[in-house]
Parts: C-alpha cells; sequence; structure tokens
C-alpha cells in the first residue's frame, strides 16, 4: 500500500494508480503476472483475446496449462535457469488456446525483485507471431529456390544500377565470361555499346542478339539478351523516406550452337534449293537444245516433202515417206515440249548483294580451306536494294564461284586467289568475282555464255551451263554481264544491276 500511495503522490509528474493499471490492461501485447511459481494472478485484455480464456478461467492456473507440449524440454530448462538467476529470459514457445489451436508465442519473462533481493512475481509479455513466422519462413522458402534457381541457372545474370556499376552476377556470368576470354566489365562494356544500353534510364527488351568475337579466335560467339527494368528500395538515413534506385536485369544466354545448328540447316536448305534450280535449269536447257536439234532436219525434211509432192503428188512413195519422218518428228517435239519441267516460280524482292553473296561463299568455307584459297571480300557498307529472287541469284553467283575455283585448279595455280567485291554506282550495284586462273582467251570469250561450253579441260568432253545460267538470270534481272578486257592473269566478270528507286 505504500508503493500504491507513493505513486499516487511523488513528484510532480506522479499519475493514479488506476493509470498504471487501465495502462497494462489495455496494452495491445498480452501481459501476465505469476507468482514465483507460475501461477498466473493476472492477465491483461490482450492476453484473454490471444489465449482465448476469461480472466476467472486463467487466474490461479499455473502457466503449464498453455503449452501444446510441442516446445522442446531443454527451452523450459534454459528458460527457469535464466528466471532463477533473476535475469530477463527472451524466447518463443509453442502454446495453444483454449480451443486448442496451436500459436507461437515470442515472450519476454522478467523477474519483479523486491527490496530484499527477492523474486516476488514474473511479469511476462508475449504475442502471437504465428502469422509473422509463416510469413517469414515463405519468404526464406522463396529465397533459398529464387537463389538456387539463380544459381544454377545456365543462363548469366547480371544485375546493373543506374551508374553502371554491376551489383550482382551469378556463377553462369563467370562462366561465360571464361568462355569469352573475358572479366565481367569488359562484358558489360562490350553488352552497353553493342545493345546501347543507358543504363541512367532502363528500359525493357527481349531478345536481342549480337555476335561477340573473341580476340585470337575465329569462331565468334552469339549471344541472345534480354533486360528487365526493376526498382531497388532502400531507406535513407532518417529512416523517414525510401530511395529507389533504378537497375537493370540483364540476362545473357550463349547461343552459338543453336546458332551453328541453325546455319547448318540454313545452308543445307539453300544448296538444295541452289540444286534443284540449276537441275531444271540444265534439263529445260538441254530439252530446248534437243528440240532445237531436231527442228532443223525436220525444216528439211519438210520442204523436200513440199518438192517431192509438187512432182508426183500424193501417192508418190517417197513423199509418203517424208511426210511420215516428218510427222514423227513433229511428234517427238510435242513429246519434249510435254516434258519441259516447269520453270520454278520467281517472287522478286528487294535483295542486298552483300548478304547473298556471303551467303553463297558460306558453302564453300570447307572447299576453299582445303584448296588453300585466300578470299579478298571488299563489300560497300552503303549499297542500295536490288529487286531480284533470291535463289536465282545465288545460283549466278555460285556458278561463277564454280568457274572461278575450278579454272584455278585446271590451270595449276599454287596461291589461288579470289577477288569479291561490291560497288555502289549512281543508278546500281556492280559486283565483281575475279580470279588469278589462266583466263578465257580474247577469241573465245563470245563462246562462253553458250550452253555446253567449257574452256576448262577438266570438263571440256561433257561441257556445261553455268555460264549460260548466269546470262539468262542476269537478263531476267535486267543486269548486265561482262568479261573485263586485259585482266590477265585470271578472269574478271563485272555485273551491274540496276538498283531499286529509293522512297
Amino acid at each position: 500500500m505504500a508503493k500504491q500511495q507513493l505513486l499516487k503522490t511523488s513528484g510532480q509528474y506522479a499519475l493514479p494508480y488506476e493509470i498504471y493499471f487501465e495502462t497494462v490492461d489495455q496494452a495491445p501485447i498480452a501481459i501476465s503476472i505469476t507468482d514465483p511459481k507460475g501461477v498466473i494472478l493476472y492477465a491483461n485484455r490482450t492476453f484473454t483475446q490471444v489465449t482465448g480464456y476469461t480472466l476467472d478461467e486463467i487466474q490461479g492456473q499455473p502457466t503449464r496449462m498453455l503449452s501444446a507440449g510441442r516446445t522442446p524440454a531443454c527451452i523450459y530448462g534454459e528458460l527457469w535457469d535464466t528466471l532463477l538467476k533473476q535475469e530477463v529470459w527472451s524466447g518463443r514457445l509453442v502454446n495453444q488456446r483454449k480451443d486448442k489451436a496451436l500459436y507461437l508465442a515470442e515472450l519476454t519473462i522478467t523477474p519483479v525483485i523486491d527490496d530484499q533481493s527477492n523474486t516476488t512475481h514474473y511479469l511476462a509479455m508475449h504475442r502471437d507471431i504465428t502469422r509473422i513466422q509463416k510469413l517469414n519462413q515463405d519468404l526464406d522458402n522463396q529465397r533459398t529456390l529464387t537463389d538456387s534457381i539463380v544459381k544454377t541457372s545456365p543462363v548469366a545474370t547480371l544485375l546493373i544500377d543506374s551508374r553502371g556499376k554491376l551489383r550482382f552476377q551469378n556463377p553462369a556470368a563467370e562462366r561465360l565470361c571464361l568462355a569469352l576470354s573475358c572479366d565481367l566489365d569488359q562484358l558489360l562494356n562490350v553488352l552497353a555499346k553493342r545493345l546501347r544500353l543507358d543504363f541512367s534510364s532502363c528500359r525493357d527488351f527481349a531478345d536481342l542478339e549480337l555476335r561477340y568475337d573473341i580476340p585470337g579466335i575465329g569462331t565468334p560467339r552469339w549471344l541472345s539478351c534480354s533486360g528487365s527494368a526493376l526498382k531497388l528500395w532502400q531507406s535513407d538515413d532518417s529512416f523517414n523516406q525510401e530511395l529507389a534506385h533504378d537497375c537493370l536485369l540483364l540476362t545473357v544466354n550463349d547461343i552459338t550452337d543453336l546458332k551453328i545448328q541453325q546455319e547448318e540447316v540454313r545452308i543445307n536448305a539453300l544448296m538444295a534449293r541452289l540444286a534443284e534450280n540449276e537441275l531444271v535449269y540444265s534439263m529445260r536447257e538441254a530439252l530446248f537444245g534437243a528440240m532445237y536439234q531436231l527442228q532443223r532436219p525436220l525444216n528439211i525434211i519438210g520442204a523436200a516433202a513440199a518438192i517431192q509432192h509438187k512432182r508426183s503428188g500424193d501417192d508418190d512413195p517417197l513423199h509418203k515417206a517424208l511426210t511420215e519422218v516428218s510427222d514423227s518428228c513433229n511428234l517427238a517435239i510435242d513429246t519434249l515440249k510435254q516434258a519441259l519441267p516447269e520453270e520454278p516460280r520467281k517472287r522478286k524482292m528487294p535483295l542486298n548483294m552483300n548478304e547473298l553473296l556471303r551467303e553463297v561463299l558460306s558453302l564453300y568455307t570447307e572447299r576453299l580451306l582445303a584448296d588453300g584459297v585466300i578470299v579478298d571480300w571488299k563489300p560497300c557498307n552503303t549499297l542500295p536494294s536490288v529487286l531480284g529472287e533470291d535463289v536465282s541469284l545465288c545460283n549466278l553467283f555460285k556458278q561463277l564461284l564454280d568457274n572461278a575455283l575450278n579454272a584455278m585448279a585446271d590451270g595449276g595455280v599454287r596461291e589461288r586467289e579470289l577477288y569479291i567485291a561490291t560497288e555502289r554506282l549512281d543508278d546500281g550495284v556492280r559486283v565483281v568475282i575475279a580470279d588469278n586462273g589462266p583466263g578465257i582467251a580474247e577469241e573465245i570469250r563470245h563462246k562462253v555464255f553458250q550452253p555446253f561450253f567449257s574452256v576448262q579441260r577438266r570438263h571440256a568432253k561433257r561441257g556445261g551451263m553455268g555460264l549460260a545460267l548466269v546470262q539468262d538470270v542476269a537478263n531476267d534481272h535486267g543486269a548486265t554481264v561482262e568479261i573485263a578486257p586485259h585482266s590477265q592473269p585470271g578472269c574478271r566478270f563485272n555485273l551491274t544491276f540496276p538498283a531499286l528507286a529509293e522512297r
């Protein structure tokens, strides 16, 4: 009663005892007071709300009635060892409510010590942290899962802040750097330059492909990059405001193997289309040649039959024989016409000659390496487009390359050189294909574009359709083909295509 009176009268700022009681009773945290043996003497309103017991039900009961039997005994041992030392204990216990529902209680128990240093009571404060614990577990599980995915992912993952500083990288990023023979800073600089990244104002992008050339290694690597802009929040020094940091989450995937596979499929498809196109052209030209060869004697036979008819009339045996031969020839010509394969459909579109030449050159990689041919490739970087059919033009360039490589092989040239260039003209595009083979004699240059004519010794017996095809494709595209004079040693073909009018 002395302390109660003192609380009421001591000092200028003393408060009535009832205020202390109501403050504890209305506190938003569960508070209980027990005797030294742990028997509950008092519990506030929040305590009854958390446990489900009323004050009448809980008073006089031991605190162990709240135990769910799920807390390890060692924790209770530690609890009482601490309290008996008159020290404050804090920890977590698994309790149960009146309805037997379990909850996780976070407790702080303080010994109440009198003037003689005896523990007279225990003041316990606890709160239900079941939901918080579950949220923390879910967050930990999500963090563990995310870390596992990022760390084991084969895709390089980089986090860059608005100043361009690398703030995170996963192991795959380090492995990628080893494959590219660079460090992370070098990789980041290349990506920023090639992708035109502005880290101060990040933007989302997906599946941007770029070629990465490794110094000293001829085979390039292909990378597929995606970026996602995000904000990282951080409290300022006053803890009153949160600062947003713009960052870019960058993923880089090495797709070199996929690119190689796609390139192989593309080259095989192109080779098949070129072979089919060349075969159809050769068959058509061969059949047209056969019809032409038949037409000449047929005209002579027709003229002879007409003369014999005038001399002897319809009943003349010779006239009948000549007529039968003429009919047979006409029937053969009609049969050959029906056997003509349909010309492949041609759909013209704007084309870049540099790209077509690169595609055709890719078909010859192994042969060029095997024959030791040095390729001097000089493309013009500002070529206008040409309206054309891609397969036909690829076949045109293929025939010229075949002609050049065969000529150098037949001519016994040791140091073989192939020169390919594109030039921009005022109203067109020029393509130059030259070799250092034996060349073509001046007196037969007018024959090289005729069907079945060949100047190459190895192919002289069978002739060929290569340069005839070149001439026909050029004509179909409004282009001109010429063999440059005085191009010895070797042969130089100049092709001039009309440029597509720019809008």
